[in-house]
């Protein structure tokens, strides 16, 4: 099943002589099930399209297909459904609310849903508990590691069971030996049969992937399939 499917997809900004052509004709397809990663410089595009694709923006012209349905001219309501219901999103950033416990930060997307209060948390604490942190569901992210506090995000990316999980450089504030933890993870619920889709501008990021789309000044340039390298992160309670 071809979960994602773009046909001459083109971004830009500014008007005529000022126009920056961010996504230049970009025509690919991703099947559901797929670990893949989207790597390019600074300024390639690359976030441009991980926007695009997962909802957060409008294409200039072209066609996306999100399972099946065209998105690219539905409202911002319905693309905020479409967000909310099917796509889990991790950044590099984290994006967590600083003064909300590790179980409230991964509840939030179920606020919009018909979900009781109790079964909301035992979701909650049933993800927390699949990235290793069942004894951290109290902690706020100012006592948690920027691993921890990534497991959480990831967490929070899992709890309405997506079709897709969008990656935006997850490393990018990471050391070496969590951003190895955090990889090994991403491969873990990718066997699962989690579609995953992950920016990066790290070529040893990538190549954890099943599949390596590299782009460059907004156009694909190469797109292969990838024997991933093996992560071997830690999992001792308390390292990440």
């Amino acid at each position: 099943m071809n979960l994602v499917t773009t046909s001459s997809l083109t971004k830009y900004y500014g008007q005529e002589d000022n126009r920056v052509i961010a996504l230049d004709g970009v025509s690919l397809k991703i099947q559901k099930g797929e670990f893949v990663a989207i790597i390019g410089p600074s300024g390639s595009g690359k976030s441009t399209l991980m926007h695009i694709l997962g909802c957060l923006d409008k294409p200039t012209s072209g066609s996306y297909k999100f399972a099946g349905e065209e998105v690219s001219g539905l409202s911002e309501d319905s693309l905020a459904q479409t967000r909310n219901k099917k796509i889990g999103f991790i950044f590099q950033s984290f994006n967590l609310l600083p003064r909300t416990s590790a179980l409230k930060n991964v509840e939030l997307p179920l606020i919009y849903t018909r979900l009781k209060l109790q079964e909301s948390q035992e979701r909650a604490r049933l993800m927390l508990k699949k990235v290793g942190l069942e004894e951290r569901l109290d902690a706020t992210p100012a006592h948690l590691s920027g691993g921890q506090q990534q497991r959480v995000a990831i967490a929070r990316a899992l709890v309405n069971d997506p079709l897709v999980v969008f990656a935006d450089e997850p490393t990018g504030n990471l050391d070496s030996k969590t951003s190895a933890q955090i990889l090994e993870l991403f491969q873990n619920l990718n066997k699962e049969g989690r579609t995953i889709i992950m920016i990066t501008h790290e070529t040893d990021v990538a190549k954890v992937a099943k599949r390596i789309i590299t782009i460059k000044d907004g156009k694909i340039v190469k797109d292969f399939k990838n024997k991933p390298k093996k992560m071997t992160g830690e999992k001792r309670k308390g390292v990440v």
